[in-house]
């Protein structure tokens, strides 16, 4: 999958949450609680176009994460979808923060634990402060775990929250503070 991707220009490699400051790790489900030995142990490597309209990840589902005996949990996946979903629709919202107003998903087959899974995310459309993002779940060998769709919406209050965490959890580069004309005396970064 590596190759194939390398092989498409406009396309980086990055491993969510690999440089996310430990002291937020608390405070994050997928960095934190669900982290260690049987679970998602082995952090995620994630593909993405540099434009983020599109990202393929890879993700371990550990033998803990079950519902039944070796059938990883549907609100697991569902969980693991809602945030590859966001990462596609977060990077792509003018402030970068947003939260999931709807989250649809079809689960097509059991996801057997202690496996490796691929997530696949298309940004489908964004208007305003709105983002749709589509996406499935399969197995290495291609079949179909659960596809889903989503609509992320940048609240009203997102200019308060400082995004420069959101972006650091999602694998990208922290922007650099950039002068802007719109910003009051003294002021060094604009709020986001």
């Amino acid at each position: 999958m590596r190759k194939k991707v390398h092989a498409g220009e406009g396309w980086y490699e990055t491993r969510p949450y690999d440089k996310y400051d430990p002291q937020k790790v608390h405070n994050s489900l997928t960095a934190g609680s669900l982290r260690g030995p049987g679970m998602l142990a082995i952090p995620p490597i994630l593909f993405s176009k540099t434009d983020e309209s599109e990202a393929i990840a890879v993700v371990h589902l550990g033998r803990a994460l079950c519902g039944h005996d070796g059938i990883v949990h549907g609100g697991l996946l569902a969980t693991v979808l809602d945030e590859s979903l966001g990462r596609n629709a977060l990077l792509n919202l003018p402030s970068r923060i947003g939260v999931t107003a709807n989250l649809n998903i079809n689960y097509r087959s059991p996801c057997m634990a202690d496996q490796f899974v691929v997530v696949r995310t298309k940004l489908d459309t964004i208007k305003g402060r709105k983002c749709i993002v589509s996406g499935s779940m399969e197995t290495l060998t291609g079949e179909r775990l659960a596809d889903a769709t989503a609509l992320f919406i940048e609240p009203k209050w997102a200019q308060f929250l400082a995004s420069s965490g959101v972006t650091e959890a999602m694998g990208r580069p922290i922007p650099s503070p950039q002068k802007s004309p719109a910003l009051m005396d003294g002021q060094t970064e604009r709020l986001i």
